[in-house]
């Protein structure tokens, strides 16, 4: 539907704000705009933040199901040994013959009933007490496997009404933004809204720093809460960066949640439209390269030195090489295991390690 529904089009309704803003005009157009971005974030947050729910059942229906084949084996091992216990006091019950391979309505009931409480006897204090026990595991194991698997189909059921709220939410998005001309003022105002939360991001974040370090201290900074302090903005970020894609969008802090095959998600996930343009965020070199897991991918090496990894492209733009900062390098799309039409957008500063590209998003985006 997304695909779809969210084309680059005009809504409006003669009431367009004018180019020619006076300075309130800009800024409460600029607190509509912002607004409407921030519904957009938080359905994308809740979106992404149940897909991450429905990735760590899969990984741990996966763990149950290793657990109940383990005590399951256990159970059938512990059986084969019952059954030649049972054997061998058949044999060695002094009788002319193996009572197993005769007519077993030829024996009587008092010999049967002698045999197996020899059976017993000899077996209780170390294998029925444990096949027992086995026996319960495996019962308590198929139970939350069951569970496990009936709370991911709720969870997929969520993700789909999820994903159709995000999607109404980014359709909402382009009628506020169609409906106004962006101009100078406008985005002025934008960045200067977007500068003043990640001042209170940071003020939240170093609050929650110093709260951690000294529990119970009695501090009476606090935080307003919410995921968007969770992180403070590096100092350079947005620096000399543009936002990665175009167009209308929502974007999630999904950074460190659970993957298959142990991973841990080291991106910023950013739900837009299929086709709408992937930019590089600074001027360098790019390389487009395709995997399993991220499909149609880029790797941006900025002449600052930092490293940007984009996944799940529709298609490229162009060939791989030098590009400009705000050139377009692709379209966004939902190749390899995407799902849901997104970017995933990493940031490696110095080409190293990946570090929560979140912080850098909220201040460019």
């Amino acid at each position: 539907m997304i695909a779809v529904t969210l084309v680059l089009s005009t809504v409006g309704d003669g009431s367009s704000v004018g180019a020619d803003h006076s300075s309130e005009e800009a800024k409460q157009a600029a607190r509509e705009i912002q607004a409407a971005r921030d519904r957009a974030n938080d359905a994308a947050q809740a979106l992404f933040d149940a897909k991450s729910a429905i990735d760590t059942l899969t990984i741990e229906i996966a763990e149950t199901e290793v657990e109940l084949a383990v005590v399951q084996k256990e159970a059938n091992e512990m059986q084969t040994s019952l059954e030649a216990s049972a054997i061998r006091r058949f044999t060695q019950s002094g009788g002319s013959s193996f009572l197993l391979l005769g007519d077993l309505s030829d024996a009587t009931n008092q010999l049967t009933a002698d045999v197996l409480a020899a059976v017993t006897i000899e077996t209780a204090n170390v294998e029925l007490d444990d096949f027992a026990a086995v026996i319960v595991d495996i019962e308590t194991t198929r139970s939350k496997l069951e569970q496990q698997k009936a709370q991911q189909y709720a969870a997929q059921q969520d993700f789909t009404e999820l994903e159709q709220q995000a999607e109404a939410q980014i359709m909402q998005l382009q009628e506020v933004e169609s409906q106004r001309v962006i101009d100078d003022a406008i985005e002025h105002e934008l960045q200067r809204q977007r500068e003043q939360r990640a001042r209170r991001d940071a003020s939240a974040a170093q609050a929650a720093a110093e709260a951690a370090a000294n529990p119970g201290g009695g501090s009476t900074t606090s935080s307003s809460g919410g995921g968007a302090a969770s992180a403070a903005p590096p100092s350079n970020a947005g620096r000399g960066m543009v936002c990665p894609i175009a167009g209308n969008y929502g974007f999630a802090d999904t950074w460190g949640a659970p993957r298959s095959g142990g991973r841990s998600h080291e991106g910023v996930d950013m739900i837009a439209a299929s086709g709408v343009p992937i930019i590089a965020v600074e001027a360098g070199t790019v390389r487009f390269s395709s995997n399993r897991l991220g499909g149609n991918a880029a790797w941006l090496t900025g002449n600052s030195g930092t490293k940007y990894y984009y996944a799940h492209l529709s298609s490229y733009t162009g060939s791989s090489g030098s590009v400009s900062r705000g050139q377009q390098i692709g379209r966004n799309g939902q190749t390899g295991n995407a799902g849901t039409p997104h970017l995933h957008f990493e940031v490696h500063p110095g080409g190293g390690r990946a570090v929560n590209p979140y912080p850098y998003v909220r201040a460019i985006c």
